[in-house]
C-alpha cells in the first residue's frame, strides 16, 4: 500500500541514476566503434500495443512448440514469459531485451514495468532496467550503496568491494576509457584462482554471443559485456564457509564458480532485490544487514511508507500491463492476463519406449549385470534414485559425486540411457528433517539440480543423464515430509518443479525433465489424494508442458489381474486407480489442459506375486500369469497409446539385497541373484522376437 514519501539518502539516487549515465557513455563509445548501444524504440514510448506474434522466441532461448495433430496452435506471445507470470510490455525494455541475449542474460522478468527510484524500472531475475526522464535504457548497479551493498545472502558469503580496486578503475571521462576498461577486466577477472577454473574471465567476455551483437569486433562485444556486469570492484574469494564456492563481485552482478559442477554462472541478484522489497522469500541474513543498515528497501512494497519516486501498486502481481500509469493513484490497476510464452518443444521420442527400473546406487558388483540384463532385453533405459542426501549431504555445495559417476559411467559403457530420480533432501535442508520431503528453502534444489545436470550433460568424460524425474508420488504425505496433501502442497510441487525445471533446462537444454510419477489411488485424505485429481491440482496451480514440464510422470503398479479390462468392470476391483488403463484417465485431464502433445512416461508398473503380505497378497497373480501381464502391457500400450506414450519403465529388477520377508521382492522379474523369473524370461523372449 502506499503512504508518506521518504525522501532517499544520497547513494540511493545516484544509483538510481548511474545506469543511464553509464548508457549515455557507452552510446557514444559504441557509436565511435561503429555500432549503436541498441536499437530502442522511439523516446518516450510506454507501452506494446497488440503485438504481432512470432513462431519462436529465439532471444528468450524458448523454442518452439510444434502443432499436434489434435490441437490447435494458438499464436504465441514472445513477450510473456509462463515461467514467472509477467510480461515484458515496454518497446525500448523488450528492444534491449532481445539484442542482449534475452533470458540467458537477465533472466525471465519478475515484475512488471514501474515507477521505481525515479525512473520507469522492471524486474529481470539478474539485472533491474531503467530509463528516466526520456534517456536510452540502462542497468541498475545492484550491488551500490542504498541497493544491496550486503555481503551475506542465502547462506552464502561474498567479497565485499575492494576500495582501491575501485579507485584504481579507469574514468569514463577518460579520452581512452574503451581500451583502458577492457585491460582493467581482463587483467583483475580471471579465469584461473587459486589453481581454480574459475573462467571468470570468459564468462564475462562471452556474455554477448556475436550473433546477438551481430558483430565479431571483440572491442565491441566488451564494451556490450561490461554493459551487462559493470567493472569487477572486489578479486575472487572463497566462501568462507564452503571451499566448493569461489565469488567474484562486479558493479552489476556476482558470480559464483561451483566446484562441484565445474560451472560458473551469475546469481540471481534482482531476485534478491525484489525479495527485499516485498518480503517474499527474504532470506533471513539478507534481511538482518538491511535493518541493521536501516535500509529504506526493506519490506518497502509492503509497508506504509512509499519510496520516493517509487509507485509499486500491483509491480508484483502476476501478468502483463505496466503498473506506471498509477504514478498518482492508491489504486489497483486491473490485472490483465499472461499470454503464455512459447514453451520448449516436446521431447520426440520412440512411442513407447522400454525402461527398467534397477539399484545400482552402492551395488558395484552387480552393477554390470544388472545393466547387461537391460541392454540384453533391447530395453533402452534404466531408471536408478540418485539421493539428494548421498551427494550433498554434508552441507550445501560440498558434494561427494563417487558413486553417482560410477553409475553414471557404467549406465553409459553398456549403452543404457538414465532416468534418475531425484528425491530425499540432506538433513541440513530442512529443519524437522523428515525422512523425504522437500527442502525449506526450494532454491537448495534447484541449485543441487543445476550441479548434477551440468556435470551430466552430453560431452562429459563420465557420460550422460539423459532424464531426471522431480521427485516422487507427491500425492503422498510420506513422500512430501508429513504434510497434509491438498491443493496448496501440489501447488507447492509445481513450484519446486519450475525451479528445478528452469534449472535443469540452463544447463542442459536438451535434458528431459518428468513430473513426479504419482501413486495410483482413489484415498481422499491428508494423508493420500486420488492421482487423477490431484493431477488436476497441478494443472490448476500452473503445470505447463515446455515451461516447467518436459513429459508427464506417471505410475502403473497393478492390482486388477489382467491387461485390457474396462475400469471398474471387475467386482472385487471397484475403483480406477486399481487398472492398468488408469493411466488413460490421467491422459484425459492431461488432453483437457492442452498439453496433448506432451507423453506420458510409465515410470514404475508391474504386478505382484506377493503370497505373504496381506495388503497385497489379495491381489497377487502367479509369477507366470505376471508374465503374461508384462508382454500384454507393452503391446497394449503400442496398440492403443501410441503415440503419447513414452518409456515405460518395469517394476523391477531385485535389489539384490532383497528376501522374500520384502514385500517389493515379489514385484521383482528377476531373483536378487540375477537368475530370471517368468516375467524378465517371456519379454526377453518377446523382444528377440519382434513381438514387441
Amino acid at each position: 500500500m502506499l503512504g508518506r514519501s521518504v525522501a532517499l539518502p544520497a547513494p540511493v539516487r545516484e544509483a538510481a541514476q548511474r545506469a543511464a549515465r553509464l548508457t549515455f557513455v557507452l552510446a557514444l563509445l559504441l557509436g565511435g566503434l561503429g555500432l549503436p548501444a541498441a536499437s530502442h524504440a522511439a523516446e518516450g514510448d510506454t507501452q506494446a500495443t497488440d503485438p504481432s506474434p512470432v513462431a519462436q522466441a529465439a532471444d528468450a532461448g524458448l523454442a518452439t512448440q510444434p502443432a499436434d495433430a489434435t490441437i490447435v496452435a494458438q499464436p504465441a506471445d514472445p513477450r510473456a514469459f509462463a515461467q514467472t507470470g509477467f510480461r515484458i510490455d515496454r518497446d525500448s525494455f523488450w528492444d534491449v531485451f532481445t539484442h542482449r541475449g534475452g533470458a540467458a542474460t537477465f533472466g525471465y522478468p519478475v515484475s512488471r514495468d514501474f515507477q521505481f527510484m525515479g525512473c520507469t524500472s522492471q524486474f529481470f531475475q539478474r539485472l533491474v532496467m531503467q530509463q528516466c526522464d526520456g534517456q536510452g535504457v540502462g542497468l541498475m548497479n545492484l550491488l551500490d550503496d542504498g541497493l544491496l551493498p550486503y555481503t551475506h545472502i542465502n547462506g552464502s558469503t561474498f567479497p565485499a568491494p575492494d576500495p582501491a580496486l575501485k579507485a584504481s578503475t579507469p574514468k569514463v571521462t577518460d579520452p581512452n576509457y574503451a581500451k583502458l576498461i577492457l585491460g582493467f577486466v581482463g587483467s583483475h577477472a580471471p579465469d584461473t584462482f587459486d589453481g581454480q577454473p574459475v573462467n571468470f574471465g570468459k564468462t564475462f567476455f562471452s556474455t554477448i554471443p556475436a550473433g546477438v551483437a551481430g558483430t565479431d569486433d571483440l572491442n565491441v562485444l566488451g564494451l556490450l559485456d561490461l554493459e551487462i556486469w559493470g567493472a569487477p570492484t572486489s578479486a575472487p574469494a572463497y566462501d568462507p564457509t564452503n571451499h566448493n564456492f569461489i565469488y567474484q563481485r562486479f558493479q552489476r552482478g556476482i558470480m559464483h564458480y561451483d566446484k562441484g559442477c565445474g560451472c560458473t554462472q551469475g546469481l540471481l541478484l534482482a531476485d534478491y532485490l525484489k525479495a527485499l522489497l516485498t518480503g517474499d522469500n527474504l532470506p533471513p541474513d539478507l534481511a538482518a544487514q538491511a535493518q541493521a543498515a536501516n535500509s529504506p528497501l526493506l519490506r518497502a512494497a509492503v509497508g506504509n511508507s512509499a519510496l520516493a519516486g517509487t509507485v509499486f501498486a500491483n509491480a508484483f502481481t502476476k501478468g502483463a500491463g505496466s503498473a506506471s500509469g498509477a504514478a498518482s493513484s492508491t489504486q489497483t490497476l486491473a490485472l490483465q492476463p499472461v499470454v503464455a510464452a512459447t514453451p520448449n518443444a516436446p521431447p520426440q521420442l520412440s512411442s513407447p519406449d522400454y525402461g527398467l527400473s534397477m539399484f545400482l546406487w552402492n551395488e558395484p558388483t552387480t552393477t554390470d549385470r544388472d545393466l547387461k540384463i537391460a541392454s540384453g532385453m533391447s530395453f533402452h533405459w534404466q531408471k536408478t534414485l540418485f539421493q539428494w542426501r548421498e551427494i550433498e549431504g554434508t552441507a550445501k555445495g560440498v558434494y561427494n559425486w563417487t558413486e553417482a559417476d560410477r553409475i553414471v559411467k557404467a549406465s553409459a559403457q553398456a549403452g543404457v540411457k538414465i532416468i534418475a530420480r531425484l528425491d530425499f533432501e540432506p538433513m541440513w535442508a530442512r529443519k524437522d528433517q523428515a525422512h523425504n520431503g522437500p527442502p525449506d528453502n526450494y532454491q537448495d534444489y534447484a541449485d543441487f539440480v543445476t550441479a548434477f545436470v551440468s556435470r551430466y550433460k552430453p560431452g562429459s568424460a563420465i557420460g550422460s543423464v539423459d532424464a531426471i524425474e522431480v521427485w516422487n508420488e507427491v500425492n503422498l504425505t510420506r513422500e512430501w515430509g508429513n504434510q497434509p496433501i491438498d491443493q496448496q502442497q501440489a501447488a507447492d510441487y509445481v513450484r519446486l518443479l519450475g525451479g528445478a525445471y528452469k534449472a535443469a533446462h540452463a544447463a542442459n537444454p536438451n535434458v528431459i525433465v518428468i513430473s513426479a510419477g504419482l501413486s495410483p489411488t482413489g484415498v481422499h485424505s491428508t494423508d493420500a489424494w486420488d492421482d487423477a485429481e490431484y493431477l488436476q491440482w497441478l494443472f490448476d496451480a500452473g503445470l505447463r508442458g515446455g515451461v516447467n514440464y518436459d513429459v508427464l510422470g506417471a505410475h502403473g503398479n497393478t492390482q486388477a489381474p489382467d491387461v485390457d479390462v474396462a475400469l471398474g468392470s471387475l467386482a472385487n476391483f471397484p475403483h480406477p486407480s486399481f487398472y492398468f488403463r488408469r493411466v488413460e484417465q490421467l491422459r484425459d485431464v492431461q488432453v483437457k489442459a492442452g498439453d496433448g502433445n506432451r507423453q506420458i512416461w510409465l515410470l514404475e508398473f508391474g504386478w505382484t506375486s506377493d503370497p505373504i503380505h496381506p495388503n497385497y497378497s489379495w491381489f497377487a497373480v502367479s509369477e507366470d500369469k505376471k508374465a503374461t501381464n508384462v508382454v500384454a502391457a507393452f503391446q497394449y500400450a503400442k496398440q492403443h497409446w501410441t503415440p503419447w506414450i513414452g518409456v515405460m519403465t518395469l517394476w523391477t529388477l531385485a535389489d539384490p539385497t532383497w528376501s522374500s520377508d520384502s514385500e517389493e521382492f515379489w514385484w521383482a522379474i528377476d531373483n536378487p541373484d540375477g537368475t530370471p523369473r517368468a516375467a524378465l524370461t517371456a519379454v526377453r523372449a518377446a523382444r528377440q522376437a519382434g513381438q514387441l
